[in-house]
Protein backbone atom coordinates (compact mmCIF):
# COMPACT_ATOMS: atom_id res chain seq x y z
CA UNK A 1 0.00 0.00 0.00
CA UNK A 2 2.82 2.42 0.87
CA UNK A 3 4.49 1.88 -2.49
CA UNK A 4 1.20 2.40 -4.31
CA UNK A 5 0.66 5.65 -2.43
CA UNK A 6 4.19 6.83 -3.27
CA UNK A 7 3.74 6.00 -6.97
CA UNK A 8 0.38 7.76 -7.16
CA UNK A 9 1.71 10.83 -5.37
CA UNK A 10 4.76 10.86 -7.62
CA UNK A 11 2.53 10.91 -10.68
CA UNK A 12 0.64 13.90 -9.29
CA UNK A 13 3.91 15.68 -8.46
CA UNK A 14 5.21 15.16 -12.00
CA UNK A 15 1.92 16.34 -13.52
CA UNK A 16 2.01 19.49 -11.36
CA UNK A 17 5.61 20.22 -12.31
CA UNK A 18 4.88 19.75 -16.01
CA UNK A 19 2.13 22.38 -15.63
CA UNK A 20 4.49 24.74 -13.83
CA UNK A 21 2.60 24.37 -10.53
CA UNK A 22 5.58 23.95 -8.22
CA UNK A 23 3.66 24.83 -5.04
CA UNK A 24 1.07 22.17 -5.82
CA UNK A 25 3.87 19.64 -6.37
CA UNK A 26 5.35 20.60 -2.99
CA UNK A 27 1.96 20.22 -1.32
CA UNK A 28 1.67 16.71 -2.75
CA UNK A 29 5.21 15.79 -1.68
CA UNK A 30 4.72 16.96 1.91
CA UNK A 31 1.65 14.75 2.35
CA UNK A 32 4.01 11.76 2.45
CA UNK A 33 6.03 10.48 5.40
CA UNK A 34 9.62 11.88 5.26
CA UNK A 35 11.01 8.45 4.32
CA UNK A 36 8.47 8.18 1.48
CA UNK A 37 9.17 11.79 0.49
CA UNK A 38 12.82 10.85 0.05
CA UNK A 39 11.94 7.91 -2.22
CA UNK A 40 9.61 10.06 -4.34
CA UNK A 41 12.09 12.94 -4.49
CA UNK A 42 14.93 10.62 -5.57
CA UNK A 43 12.80 9.40 -8.49
CA UNK A 44 12.34 12.93 -9.86
CA UNK A 45 14.54 14.26 -12.63
CA UNK A 46 17.40 16.53 -11.40
CA UNK A 47 15.77 19.60 -12.96
CA UNK A 48 12.55 18.87 -11.08
CA UNK A 49 14.47 18.32 -7.84
CA UNK A 50 16.16 21.69 -8.32
CA UNK A 51 12.71 23.29 -8.69
CA UNK A 52 11.21 21.69 -5.60
CA UNK A 53 13.93 21.59 -2.93
CA UNK A 54 14.75 25.33 -2.68
CA UNK A 55 11.04 26.10 -2.16
CA UNK A 56 10.53 23.70 0.72
CA UNK A 57 10.36 25.03 4.26
CA UNK A 58 13.74 24.61 5.98
CA UNK A 59 12.34 22.04 8.42
CA UNK A 60 10.76 19.99 5.60
CA UNK A 61 13.95 20.15 3.54
CA UNK A 62 15.94 19.02 6.59
CA UNK A 63 13.67 16.00 7.09
CA UNK A 64 14.05 15.16 3.41
CA UNK A 65 17.85 15.38 3.37
CA UNK A 66 18.08 13.22 6.50
CA UNK A 67 16.13 10.46 4.78
CA UNK A 68 17.95 10.53 1.43
CA UNK A 69 20.80 8.17 0.62
CA UNK A 70 24.22 9.81 0.98
CA UNK A 71 24.77 10.13 -2.76
CA UNK A 72 21.30 11.62 -3.30
CA UNK A 73 21.70 14.02 -0.36
CA UNK A 74 25.06 15.15 -1.73
CA UNK A 75 23.46 15.94 -5.09
CA UNK A 76 20.43 17.61 -3.52
CA UNK A 77 22.62 19.94 -1.45
CA UNK A 78 23.94 21.45 -4.69
CA UNK A 79 20.44 22.77 -5.48
CA UNK A 80 20.50 25.08 -2.44
CA UNK A 81 22.25 28.42 -2.12
CA UNK A 82 24.69 28.62 0.82
CA UNK A 83 22.28 30.63 2.98
CA UNK A 84 19.41 28.23 2.22
CA UNK A 85 21.57 25.19 2.97
CA UNK A 86 22.70 26.80 6.24
CA UNK A 87 19.05 27.24 7.30
CA UNK A 88 18.32 23.61 6.44
CA UNK A 89 21.36 22.31 8.34
CA UNK A 90 20.29 24.31 11.39
CA UNK A 91 17.15 22.13 11.48
CA UNK A 92 19.02 18.83 11.18
CA UNK A 93 20.56 16.59 13.80
CA UNK A 94 24.25 17.52 14.23
CA UNK A 95 25.49 14.17 12.93
CA UNK A 96 23.26 14.34 9.85
CA UNK A 97 24.31 17.94 9.18
CA UNK A 98 27.96 16.92 9.49
CA UNK A 99 27.42 14.17 6.90
CA UNK A 100 26.08 16.71 4.41
CA UNK A 101 28.86 19.22 5.12
CA UNK A 102 31.51 16.52 4.82
CA UNK A 103 30.46 15.89 1.22
CA UNK A 104 30.83 19.55 0.20
CA UNK A 105 34.00 21.14 -1.12
CA UNK A 106 36.04 22.80 1.66
CA UNK A 107 35.26 26.31 0.37
CA UNK A 108 31.52 25.72 0.08
CA UNK A 109 31.41 23.99 3.47
CA UNK A 110 33.21 26.95 5.09
CA UNK A 111 30.77 29.39 3.48
CA UNK A 112 27.76 27.42 4.71
CA UNK A 113 29.13 26.99 8.25
CA UNK A 114 29.71 30.75 8.48
CA UNK A 115 25.99 31.30 7.87
CA UNK A 116 24.71 28.61 10.25
CA UNK A 117 23.37 29.28 13.71
CA UNK A 118 26.36 29.63 16.03
CA UNK A 119 25.10 27.02 18.48
CA UNK A 120 24.38 24.46 15.77
CA UNK A 121 27.73 25.12 14.07
CA UNK A 122 29.47 24.61 17.41
CA UNK A 123 27.88 21.16 17.67
CA UNK A 124 28.46 20.20 14.03
CA UNK A 125 32.01 21.36 13.26
CA UNK A 126 33.79 19.03 15.76
CA UNK A 127 32.05 16.05 14.13
CA UNK A 128 33.73 16.81 10.80
CA UNK A 129 37.06 15.71 12.27
CA UNK A 130 35.99 12.06 12.52
CA UNK A 131 35.87 9.42 9.80
CA UNK A 132 32.34 8.57 8.67
CA UNK A 133 32.74 4.88 9.55
CA UNK A 134 33.78 5.44 13.18
CA UNK A 135 31.81 6.07 16.37
CA UNK A 136 32.84 9.74 16.16
CA UNK A 137 31.42 9.98 12.65
CA UNK A 138 28.14 8.33 13.64
CA UNK A 139 27.46 10.14 16.88
CA UNK A 140 25.47 13.27 17.58
CA UNK A 141 26.86 15.70 20.13
CA UNK A 142 23.42 16.89 21.23
CA UNK A 143 23.12 14.81 24.41
CA UNK A 144 20.87 15.54 27.39
CA UNK A 145 22.75 14.56 30.54
CA UNK A 146 22.35 14.75 34.31
CA UNK A 147 24.59 15.39 37.31
CA UNK A 148 24.80 12.87 40.14
CA UNK A 149 23.94 15.36 42.89
CA UNK A 150 20.60 16.31 41.28
CA UNK A 151 17.44 15.05 42.91
CA UNK A 152 15.00 13.09 40.77
CA UNK A 153 12.63 16.07 40.86
CA UNK A 154 15.39 18.42 39.69
CA UNK A 155 16.32 16.00 36.92
CA UNK A 156 12.74 15.92 35.62
CA UNK A 157 12.50 19.72 35.76
CA UNK A 158 15.82 19.91 33.90
CA UNK A 159 14.43 17.69 31.12
CA UNK A 160 11.33 19.85 30.84
CA UNK A 161 13.55 22.88 30.51
CA UNK A 162 15.83 21.56 27.76
CA UNK A 163 13.13 19.72 25.75
CA UNK A 164 15.21 16.77 24.45
CA UNK A 165 14.74 15.72 20.84
CA UNK A 166 12.02 13.14 20.25
CA UNK A 167 14.55 10.48 19.20
CA UNK A 168 16.41 10.75 22.52
CA UNK A 169 16.04 7.35 24.24
CA UNK A 170 14.24 6.93 27.54
CA UNK A 171 17.41 6.55 29.51
CA UNK A 172 19.81 9.33 30.36
CA UNK A 173 23.51 9.58 31.06
CA UNK A 174 25.10 10.95 34.20
CA UNK A 175 28.39 12.86 34.15
CA UNK A 176 30.62 14.31 36.85
CA UNK A 177 31.92 17.87 37.03
CA UNK A 178 34.58 17.01 34.43
CA UNK A 179 31.97 15.64 31.97
CA UNK A 180 33.20 12.10 32.60
CA UNK A 181 30.56 9.43 32.03
CA UNK A 182 29.79 7.78 35.36
CA UNK A 183 26.30 6.32 35.13
CA UNK A 184 22.99 5.76 33.38
CA UNK A 185 19.45 6.23 34.67
CA UNK A 186 16.11 5.34 33.08
CA UNK A 187 13.35 7.91 32.77
CA UNK A 188 11.00 5.48 34.51
CA UNK A 189 13.36 5.30 37.49
CA UNK A 190 13.31 9.08 37.78
CA UNK A 191 9.52 9.19 37.73
CA UNK A 192 8.79 6.40 40.23
CA UNK A 193 11.60 7.19 42.69
CA UNK A 194 11.31 9.50 45.68
CA UNK A 195 11.44 13.07 44.26
CA UNK A 196 14.13 13.94 46.82
CA UNK A 197 16.29 10.92 46.06
CA UNK A 198 19.51 11.80 44.26
CA UNK A 199 20.33 10.66 40.75
CA UNK A 200 23.42 9.03 42.24
CA UNK A 201 21.20 6.72 44.29
CA UNK A 202 19.08 5.50 41.37
CA UNK A 203 21.62 5.39 38.53
CA UNK A 204 23.49 2.31 37.34
CA UNK A 205 27.25 2.66 37.17
CA UNK A 206 27.84 -0.13 34.67
CA UNK A 207 27.61 1.83 31.39
CA UNK A 208 28.39 0.33 28.00
CA UNK A 209 30.27 2.88 25.88
CA UNK A 210 32.75 3.03 23.00
CA UNK A 211 35.80 5.22 22.22
CA UNK A 212 35.65 7.81 19.44
CA UNK A 213 37.66 5.75 16.96
CA UNK A 214 35.64 2.54 17.25
CA UNK A 215 34.76 1.08 13.85
CA UNK A 216 31.09 1.29 12.93
CA UNK A 217 30.89 -2.49 12.50
CA UNK A 218 32.02 -2.97 16.10
CA UNK A 219 29.42 -0.41 17.22
CA UNK A 220 26.75 -2.41 15.38
CA UNK A 221 27.89 -5.61 17.13
CA UNK A 222 27.60 -3.93 20.53
CA UNK A 223 24.12 -2.62 19.73
CA UNK A 224 22.96 -6.10 18.73
CA UNK A 225 24.70 -7.92 21.59
CA UNK A 226 23.27 -5.73 24.35
CA UNK A 227 19.95 -4.75 22.68
CA UNK A 228 20.67 -1.04 22.99
CA UNK A 229 18.61 1.93 21.84
CA UNK A 230 21.62 4.24 22.04
CA UNK A 231 25.34 3.96 22.62
CA UNK A 232 27.39 6.68 24.37
CA UNK A 233 30.75 7.68 22.90
CA UNK A 234 33.64 8.78 25.12
CA UNK A 235 37.05 10.32 24.50
CA UNK A 236 40.40 9.05 25.78
CA UNK A 237 39.69 10.54 29.22
CA UNK A 238 36.26 8.93 29.50
CA UNK A 239 34.36 12.16 28.89
CA UNK A 240 30.94 11.84 27.27
CA UNK A 241 31.25 13.45 23.83
CA UNK A 242 28.43 11.94 21.81
CA UNK A 243 25.63 9.46 21.40
CA UNK A 244 24.87 7.00 18.59
CA UNK A 245 21.14 6.47 18.06
CA UNK A 246 19.60 3.16 17.02
CA UNK A 247 18.40 4.53 13.66
CA UNK A 248 21.97 5.42 12.71
CA UNK A 249 23.19 1.93 13.52
CA UNK A 250 20.39 0.32 11.48
CA UNK A 251 21.79 2.16 8.45
CA UNK A 252 25.26 0.91 9.36
CA UNK A 253 24.06 -2.69 9.55
CA UNK A 254 22.43 -2.35 6.15
CA UNK A 255 25.55 -0.75 4.67
CA UNK A 256 27.87 -3.39 6.15
CA UNK A 257 25.64 -6.24 4.98
CA UNK A 258 25.50 -4.73 1.48
CA UNK A 259 29.26 -4.19 1.45
CA UNK A 260 30.00 -7.77 2.51
CA UNK A 261 27.52 -9.18 0.01
CA UNK A 262 29.05 -7.13 -2.80
CA UNK A 263 32.58 -8.05 -1.85
CA UNK A 264 31.75 -11.74 -1.70
CA UNK A 265 30.50 -11.25 -5.26
CA UNK A 266 33.72 -9.38 -6.13
CA UNK A 267 32.09 -5.95 -6.45
CA UNK A 268 34.24 -3.40 -4.69
CA UNK A 269 31.72 -0.64 -3.98
CA UNK A 270 28.66 -1.10 -1.77
CA UNK A 271 27.27 2.23 -3.02
CA UNK A 272 26.64 0.79 -6.48
CA UNK A 273 22.99 0.38 -7.39
CA UNK A 274 21.11 -1.29 -10.22
CA UNK A 275 20.84 1.97 -12.13
CA UNK A 276 24.20 3.50 -11.22
CA UNK A 277 25.93 5.17 -14.19
CA UNK A 278 27.38 2.62 -16.61
CA UNK A 279 30.83 4.20 -16.42
CA UNK A 280 30.83 3.94 -12.61
CA UNK A 281 29.58 0.35 -12.64
CA UNK A 282 32.22 -0.73 -15.14
CA UNK A 283 35.06 1.04 -13.31
CA UNK A 284 34.16 -0.63 -10.00
CA UNK A 285 33.39 -4.12 -11.32
CA UNK A 286 35.86 -4.64 -14.17
CA UNK A 287 39.06 -4.72 -12.02
CA UNK A 288 37.78 -7.76 -10.12
CA UNK A 289 36.89 -9.54 -13.35
CA UNK A 290 40.45 -8.94 -14.56
CA UNK A 291 41.83 -10.26 -11.25
CA UNK A 292 39.59 -13.32 -11.56
CA UNK A 293 41.01 -13.86 -15.04
CA UNK A 294 44.47 -14.42 -13.57
CA UNK A 295 43.13 -16.95 -11.06
CA UNK A 296 41.32 -18.72 -13.90
CA UNK A 297 44.62 -19.01 -15.77
CA UNK A 298 46.14 -20.54 -12.63
CA UNK A 299 43.44 -23.22 -12.61
CA UNK A 300 43.94 -23.71 -16.34
CA UNK A 301 47.66 -24.25 -15.77
CA UNK A 302 46.80 -27.15 -13.44
CA UNK A 303 44.68 -28.71 -16.17
CA UNK A 304 47.49 -28.25 -18.69
CA UNK A 305 49.70 -30.53 -16.60
CA UNK A 306 47.40 -33.42 -17.53
CA UNK A 307 46.85 -32.74 -21.23
CA UNK A 308 48.20 -36.19 -22.03
CA UNK A 309 45.74 -37.91 -19.74
CA UNK A 310 42.78 -35.95 -21.14
CA UNK A 311 43.93 -36.73 -24.68
CA UNK A 312 43.83 -40.44 -23.89
CA UNK A 313 40.42 -40.30 -22.24
CA UNK A 314 38.34 -37.32 -23.39
CA UNK A 315 35.46 -38.20 -21.04
CA UNK A 316 37.54 -36.78 -18.17
CA UNK A 317 36.88 -33.27 -19.49
CA UNK A 318 33.17 -33.80 -18.82
CA UNK A 319 33.57 -34.46 -15.10
CA UNK A 320 36.45 -32.21 -14.03
CA UNK A 321 34.14 -29.18 -13.80
CA UNK A 322 31.73 -31.18 -11.62
CA UNK A 323 34.43 -31.81 -9.02
CA UNK A 324 35.68 -28.21 -9.06
CA UNK A 325 32.17 -26.73 -9.11
CA UNK A 326 30.91 -28.74 -6.13
CA UNK A 327 34.06 -27.83 -4.20
CA UNK A 328 33.45 -24.16 -4.99
CA UNK A 329 29.86 -24.43 -3.75
CA UNK A 330 30.98 -26.04 -0.49
CA UNK A 331 33.71 -23.42 -0.04
CA UNK A 332 31.19 -20.61 -0.56
CA UNK A 333 28.92 -22.10 2.11
CA UNK A 334 31.76 -22.23 4.63
CA UNK A 335 32.97 -18.79 3.61
CA UNK A 336 29.54 -17.20 4.10
CA UNK A 337 29.30 -18.67 7.60
CA UNK A 338 32.81 -17.54 8.52
CA UNK A 339 32.37 -13.97 7.25
CA UNK A 340 29.10 -13.71 9.17
CA UNK A 341 30.74 -15.16 12.30
CA UNK A 342 33.60 -12.67 12.07
CA UNK A 343 31.18 -9.79 11.52
CA UNK A 344 29.20 -10.77 14.63
CA UNK A 345 32.27 -11.48 16.73
CA UNK A 346 31.41 -15.18 17.05
CA UNK A 347 34.86 -16.37 15.97
CA UNK A 348 38.43 -15.08 16.17
CA UNK A 349 41.81 -16.21 14.81
CA UNK A 350 42.50 -18.18 18.01
CA UNK A 351 39.59 -20.43 17.01
CA UNK A 352 41.18 -21.26 13.64
CA UNK A 353 42.31 -24.81 14.48
CA UNK A 354 38.98 -25.78 16.03
CA UNK A 355 37.02 -24.27 13.15
CA UNK A 356 39.21 -25.87 10.48
CA UNK A 357 38.98 -29.30 12.13
CA UNK A 358 35.22 -28.98 12.33
CA UNK A 359 34.82 -27.84 8.72
CA UNK A 360 37.23 -30.50 7.48
CA UNK A 361 35.09 -33.12 9.26
CA UNK A 362 31.96 -31.68 7.70
CA UNK A 363 33.79 -31.73 4.37
CA UNK A 364 34.46 -35.45 4.79
CA UNK A 365 30.79 -36.15 5.48
CA UNK A 366 29.66 -33.97 2.57
CA UNK A 367 32.28 -35.51 0.33
CA UNK A 368 31.28 -39.07 1.17
CA UNK A 369 27.59 -38.44 0.52
CA UNK A 370 27.98 -36.27 -2.58
CA UNK A 371 30.94 -38.30 -3.85
CA UNK A 372 28.99 -41.55 -3.52
CA UNK A 373 26.02 -40.09 -5.39
CA UNK A 374 28.30 -38.77 -8.13
CA UNK A 375 30.15 -42.09 -8.38
CA UNK A 376 26.86 -43.95 -8.80
CA UNK A 377 25.68 -41.42 -11.37
CA UNK A 378 28.93 -41.61 -13.36
CA UNK A 379 28.84 -45.40 -13.38
CA UNK A 380 25.18 -45.43 -14.47
CA UNK A 381 25.92 -42.88 -17.20
CA UNK A 382 29.26 -44.10 -18.57
CA UNK A 383 29.42 -47.65 -17.30
CA UNK A 384 33.03 -47.30 -16.08
CA UNK A 385 33.23 -48.35 -12.39
CA UNK A 386 36.72 -46.95 -11.76
CA UNK A 387 35.76 -43.56 -13.24
CA UNK A 388 33.02 -43.30 -10.61
CA UNK A 389 35.57 -44.14 -7.90
CA UNK A 390 38.01 -41.49 -9.18
CA UNK A 391 35.31 -38.82 -9.32
CA UNK A 392 34.04 -39.78 -5.87
CA UNK A 393 37.49 -39.71 -4.23
CA UNK A 394 38.33 -36.39 -5.87
CA UNK A 395 35.02 -34.98 -4.64
CA UNK A 396 35.78 -36.02 -1.05
CA UNK A 397 39.25 -34.46 -1.19
CA UNK A 398 37.98 -31.22 -2.69
CA UNK A 399 35.19 -30.92 -0.12
CA UNK A 400 37.79 -31.18 2.65
CA UNK A 401 39.94 -28.54 0.93
CA UNK A 402 36.87 -26.31 0.55
CA UNK A 403 36.11 -26.48 4.27
CA UNK A 404 39.70 -25.68 5.25
CA UNK A 405 40.09 -22.85 2.72
CA UNK A 406 36.68 -21.39 3.53
CA UNK A 407 37.72 -21.22 7.18
CA UNK A 408 41.39 -20.25 6.96
CA UNK A 409 41.24 -17.56 4.23
CA UNK A 410 38.80 -15.13 5.94
CA UNK A 411 40.44 -15.70 9.35
CA UNK A 412 43.88 -14.92 7.89
CA UNK A 413 42.61 -11.77 6.19
CA UNK A 414 41.03 -10.65 9.45
CA UNK A 415 44.29 -11.34 11.32
CA UNK A 416 46.11 -9.20 8.74
CA UNK A 417 43.54 -6.45 9.49
CA UNK A 418 42.02 -6.75 6.02
CA UNK A 419 38.33 -7.08 5.25
CA UNK A 420 37.63 -10.86 5.21
CA UNK A 421 34.94 -10.36 2.57
CA UNK A 422 37.22 -8.46 0.21
CA UNK A 423 39.09 -11.24 -1.57
CA UNK A 424 37.99 -14.41 0.24
CA UNK A 425 35.68 -15.62 -2.53
CA UNK A 426 38.39 -15.33 -5.18
CA UNK A 427 40.97 -17.13 -3.05
CA UNK A 428 38.64 -19.93 -1.94
CA UNK A 429 37.42 -20.53 -5.48
CA UNK A 430 41.01 -20.63 -6.73
CA UNK A 431 41.86 -23.26 -4.09
CA UNK A 432 38.86 -25.46 -4.88
CA UNK A 433 39.44 -25.18 -8.64
CA UNK A 434 43.13 -26.04 -8.43
CA UNK A 435 42.68 -28.81 -5.85
CA UNK A 436 39.63 -30.21 -7.65
CA UNK A 437 41.30 -30.33 -11.06
CA UNK A 438 44.57 -31.58 -9.58
CA UNK A 439 42.99 -34.38 -7.54
CA UNK A 440 40.64 -35.56 -10.25
CA UNK A 441 43.13 -35.54 -13.10
CA UNK A 442 45.93 -36.84 -10.88
CA UNK A 443 43.85 -39.82 -9.76
CA UNK A 444 42.71 -40.35 -13.35
CA UNK A 445 46.35 -40.46 -14.45
CA UNK A 446 47.15 -42.96 -11.70
CA UNK A 447 44.25 -45.25 -12.57
CA UNK A 448 44.23 -44.60 -16.32
CA UNK A 449 44.68 -48.29 -17.29
CA UNK A 450 41.44 -49.12 -15.43
CA UNK A 451 39.35 -46.33 -16.97
CA UNK A 452 39.09 -47.72 -20.49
Amino acid sequence: MEQLLIDQTLERIRAALESGKVEEAIAQLTTLHPADQAEAFADLEPDDQAEVLPRLEAEDAADLLEQLEDEDAREAATFLAPDQLADVLDEMEPDEAADVLGDLSPDRAATVIAQMDAGQAEDVVPLLAYEDDTAGGLMTSDIPHLRRQMTCQQAIEHLRLIHPETETPYYLYVVDRNAKLIGIVGLRDLIVSDPQATVDSVMKQDVISVPLGTDQEECARIFARYSLLALPVVDAEGKLVGLIHHDDIVEVMEDEATEDMFRLANVSDGDLQVFSPVRLSVSRRLPWLVFNLFTAFLAASVISLFEGTIAKLAVLAVFQSVVAGQGGNAGTQTLAMMVRGLALGEIEFKDARKAMTREAGIGVLHGVVVGTLVAIGVYAWKGIPMLGVVVGLAMIGNMIAAGIAGTLVPLTLKWLKLDPALASAVMVTTVTDCVGFGLFLGLATLFLPYLK
